[in-house]
C-alpha cells in the first residue's frame, strides 16, 4: 500500500514527519530554511490552484 508523504489543502500542507525531519537534517538543522520552503511550496499550489480556477472562468 502506497503512503501518503504529503497532503496539500486551501491552506495547509499536511506532512509526513520523516519528510519534514529529513529536510531538516538535509538543511543542516535549519529549520526556519524549511519552514519558509514549505511556505514557498505552500504558496506555489495556491498559485497553480488560482491560476487553474481563472482558466476555468473564461
Amino acid at each position: 500500500m502506497a503512503k501518503q508523504r504529503m497532503i496539500v489543502t486551501d491552506d495547509q500542507l499536511l506532512i509526513d514527519m520523516d519528510l519534514l525531519f529529513n529536510a531538516i537534517r538535509e538543511a543542516n538543522g535549519d529549520w526556519e530554511k524549511v519552514e519558509q520552503d514549505m511556505n514557498n511550496y505552500l504558496e506555489a499550489i495556491q498559485n497553480m490552484v488560482s491560476e487553474d480556477d481563472e482558466s476555468d472562468e473564461e
